[in-house]
């Protein structure tokens, strides 16, 4: 019989090549394991970085609301504490060895830096211009990158900012009440009404401003005062409008009347005060040379052009450019006289008057040491903004013939269903129809913007059914939320809100 053959050798193999597949296995599995904690690391120490990014942001908006002129030092600021390094940074543009200063976390090893991104084409924050070279002039934002930094993990987050603007509603006023100019109907000299209600302004001989019931408010709406109404007025277009009434709350009464306001809108009462700024005089350092006029000055836009009269620089319907900055400036120079409510368009060739009318495709603001003056329709093509500036008055041109006290007759020349596309802000008076009081009703002024003003200024008389003057549709443009035009000026002391923060990659 033959012995069977033994196959002890061949299980032998069969064992060892076993091992040899175990060990693989578990030298991948060890390399695998190995890979997930570096990764896991890897993930760990990014968080971190970008928590640490985070504070750097915090830090800076900190000091932003504890100085809302903090960014006006560039990086010229006060480090943190004893001993601390100063993390605010001029921009870096990422090339050769990193020039930033980081802060450390206290009690980690996450650290992070800040730097002002700078605006309009400028290369860096310029402490002798701030304004030019860090506030984008279209939109009144500007820009931050914080940076976190963990080992060599990095993360950044470039964060957006924002003062608060009388761009943020529809209708602002700083007074409900009559702009003193209106009391000279009156005969005598007006009253001192630069006073809040709840303050103790005497009504009469002030005038008490009443929101009727065929009142619409098409936006977002501001007051430091308080408001009357009568009836039905209805105040926003949705929920997302605010209406903030810095009076005490309820912060309306009715005056008498029956019937109460509709807040469509979300109603906050003892809403901070934004106090205006004294005049726009601020502006002229953002003015390039050919646009500063002195004097009475006649303003005609076509598109993206304009032709100018203004005696004092020797221009007689003159074709020019609008300008690059989107800035024009009327100062005064010989004037001796201020607006009258009886307008007869007589005040002396020096006043900074500036008339304007047309249609402009190019953001434009124009300001004016005295008044601005709308001739006839002011209208926008595309994306173009305006913004109309005066120390005094906004008014809309109405001449008049065969004048007797408060009655007269509507003048050839007056135009009829005013259409503005602008944000208005006058800072001493208000938006104003000359000779409002008399005359044949007007039609209707059409505003798409906002309206800011210090006092309420009449557009007409009337009650249910308009006497003279004009009726008001006044429409908020929604993209005052996030642009606005060139240099437009915001609320003094107001307070820097973050807009929008996102998160760059890859990390600087």
């Amino acid at each position: 019989m033959r012995m069977s053959r033994d196959e002890s050798g061949i299980a032998l193999i069969v064992v060892m090549f076993a091992l040899l597949v175990g060990t693989l296995f578990s030298l991948a599995a060890f390399a695998a394991a190995g890979g997930d904690i570096n990764l896991g690391g890897r993930d760990s120490r990014g968080k971190q970085a970008y928590a640490a990014a985070e504070s750097g942001l915090a830090y800076y908006a900190f000091h932003m609301r504890q100085d809302g002129n903090y960014w006006t030092n560039c990086a010229n600021v006060p480090a943190p504490g004893l001993g601390q390094a100063n993390p605010v940074n001029q921009v870096w543009n990422g090339q050769g060895a990193d020039p930033r200063v980081f802060r450390t976390l206290s009690g980690s090893k996450a650290e992070y830096t800040v730097e002002l991104l700078p605006a309009n084409g400028a290369t860096a924050c310029d402490p002798a211009r701030p304004a030019e070279t860090m506030i984008q002039s279209d939109t009144g934002t500007l820009q931050v990158r914080a940076t976190g930094r963990v080992g060599k993990e990095k993360r950044s987050i470039v964060a957006t900012m924002r003062r608060k603007t009388f761009l943020d509603y529809l209708y602002f006023t700083d007074f409900e009440t009559i702009d003193p100019v209106a009391y000279q109907l009156q005969g005598g000299s007006p009253p001192s009404c630069a006073l809040y209600r709840r303050s103790g302004r005497a009504e009469p001989p002030c005038s008490s401003i009443t929101f009727a019931s065929v009142d619409r408010v098409n936006g977002p709406f501001h007051t430091n005062d308080d408001i009357i109404t009568c009836g039905g007025a209805v105040f926003g277009r949705n929920a997302q409008d605010a209406i903030e009434i810095s009076g005490p709350a309820p912060g309306w009464n009715n005056g008498g009347c029956s019937g109460s306001p509709s807040f469509v809108g979300t109603l906050q009462a003892d809403a901070p005060i934004l106090a205006m700024p004294p005049s726009n005089t601020t502006l002229i350092s953002s003015v390039q040379a050919p646009y500063l006029f002195t004097g009475k000055t006649t303003i005609r836009i076509t598109g993206a052009s304009m032709t100018v009269t203004n005696a004092a620089a020797g221009l007689n319907g003159a074709s020019m450019a609008l300008p690059p900055n989107g800035v024009i400036y009327v100062k005064n120079g010989t004037c001796g006289t201020s607006y009258t409510a009886l307008q007869d368009y007589n005040q002396p060739a020096g006043c900074a008057v500036v008339n304007i009318e047309g249609s402009y495709s190019q953001s434009l603001t124009v300001a004016s040491e005295n008044d601005i003056v709308v001739t006839n329709d002011l209208t926008h093509t595309g994306t173009a903004m305006l913004g109309l500036i005066p120390n005094n008055f906004v008014r809309i041109y109405h001449p008049v013939t065969n004048r007797n006290g408060t009655s007269c007759t509507n003048a050839a020349s007056s135009p009829r269903d005013i259409d503005l596309d602008a944000a208005v802000l006058s800072l001493q008076h208000s938006l104003i129809v000359d000779n409002y009081f008399c005359g044949a009703p007007l039609g209707t002024l059409t505003i798409q913007g906002a309206v800011s003003q210090r006092f309420r200024g009449p557009v007409g008389t009337g009650g249910s059914t308009l006497a003279t003057g004009y009726a008001k549709n006044y429409t908020y443009d929604d993209r005052l939320k996030v642009q606005s035009p060139p240099y437009f000026l915001s609320p003094i002391e107001a307070a820097w809100e973050l807009v929008r923060q996102n998160e760059e990659r890859p990390a600087r």
